[in-house]
């Protein structure tokens, strides 16, 4: 049977978790980051392909300030595809959240928010911004490109997140997309996220990546020594020492992957310069990959002739939704939502965290199913959590020994 089977099948199952769907229901929060260049994409990812109804915010991506405070971005620009958004969110009950900045895009946060006149210019663009255009909150994502951060950033950051705050209307949020380690993480002041910031956004991906001496895991739900140099666990028990409730707390799936070449497996050698993102509807197509999957650290995975792929699939990020909502955790966000999209089959990441999230009895996720047990080329033996289909701690063998890697199908199932 086909990849693309794979990802059929597994939408089919799920569809009658769907149909009983209750928006009345205080269920988690499932966020989607939607790219405003997605309409570049080959086919076109536009507003209109977006799954609101699974979604209970979707956050378009970016607006950042021009240099005199000004907006500057696509919607800002030509802001039909954002009201075009906002009309087929808001019919299914979907807030329209605007995202500020991004990775390799915020450069001009600081002499804005620095300056009192053009940060108070900014603010009031971005308020008046939301009013034109019927959104239900902003999220900032100022992201730092260098480390140590100036204390001079940090004091620029708190002021622009307190202002913003008290200048946005009631009824509307405030969010952040915020890092999930001490290496950025200690340079944000908590006391003034917690008393401004409706929820925090943890990015707990891009966790591995070219600046690692070994090929890791990108978004591990628990540590596993030797394949992890941080976690979603790791992430929580860091956030909540410096006081933010873990009510408070969205964790972050990928439905990308980091592809490493020359490596052959986590915790393995590879080529400098090679690392890079690879959506998840590029890695599920090509049939060069074999899929194993980590249940110490609940990470799917695969290995070529040429390299490595660490990625989510809908198995892992149902168990990650799980851990989610048994813990009274805030809830989930995705970057992004066009990652995932297969033409004629849907968004199975996106339906996966949809059920567990959603749904009362997580039933229809289906439990992963061993296919063969595989050797790793080295040595486990690690003390980690075992963890069932459905994110539930197992008692008994902790570590790897027995069944260190099951090899699944996409979707975990057959």
């Amino acid at each position: 049977m086909s990849n693309k089977n794979f990802c059929k099948k597994f939408l089919a199952g799920l569809a009658f978790a769907f149909a009983g769907f209750s928006t009345a229901s205080a269920a988690p929060l499932f966020i989607g980051y939607y790219p405003d260049w997605g309409k570049w994409h080959k086919p076109a990812y536009t507003v209109d392909k977006v799954p609101y109804e699974k979604l209970t915010h979707v956050l378009w991506s970016f607006i950042t300030p021009n240099t005199d405070g000004s907006l500057k971005g696509d919607a800002a620009d030509d802001p039909s595809a954002l009201d075009s958004m906002v009309t087929l969110a808001h019919a299914v009950g979907t807030k329209v959240i605007v995202s500020l900045g991004g990775g390799g895009q915020s450069e001009n946060f600081v002499p804005v928010s620095s300056d009192d006149a053009l940060r108070t210019k900014f603010i009031a663009n971005l308020v008046q911004f939301v009013a034109d255009h019927n959104l239900d909150g902003l999220d900032m994502d100022w992201e730092w490109e260098y480390n140590p951060v100036p204390e001079a950033d940090t004091i620029a950051y708190s002021k622009l997140l307190t202002e913003l705050r008290a200048a946005l209307p009631k009824g509307k949020t405030l969010s952040a997309a915020l890092p999930c380690s001490q290496y950025y993480g200690k340079w944000f002041t908590p006391e003034v996220l917690v008393k401004n910031l409706d929820w925090f956004g943890f990015m707990t991906y891009d966790i591995t990546g070219d600046w690692d001496e070994k090929a890791m895991f990108d978004s591990p739900l628990y540590p596993h020594e030797g394949y992890t140099t941080w976690s979603w666990e790791q992430t929580r028990d860091y956030w909540k020492k410096r006081g933010v409730p873990t009510e408070k707390m969205v964790f972050g799936i990928p439905s990308f992957g980091f592809e490493f070449k020359g490596a052959t497996g986590p915790g393995t050698d590879f080529t400098k310069g090679t690392a890079k993102q690879v959506p998840y509807k590029d890695i599920v197509t090509n049939s060069e990959w074999e899929f194993f999957f980590d249940s110490v650290s609940v990470s799917p995975y695969g290995v070529s002739s040429t390299g490595y792929v660490t990625f989510e699939d809908p198995h892992s990020s149902a168990v990650k939704s799980r851990w989610v909502k048994d813990n009274g955790y805030a809830g989930i966000m995705v970057w992004e939502v066009s990652h995932d999209y297969i033409e004629g089959t849907g968004n199975p990441i996106l339906d996966s965290i949809a059920v567990v999230l959603h749904e009362d009895q997580t039933t229809a996720i289906p439990n992963a199913r061993k296919v063969r047990a595989t050797s790793q080329p080295r040595v486990q033996g690690t003390s980690g959590k075992q963890v069932d289909a459905l994110g539930k701690l197992q008692s008994g063998n902790r570590g790897h020994n027995k069944r260190p890697i099951i090899l699944l199908d996409v979707g975990g199932i057959r």
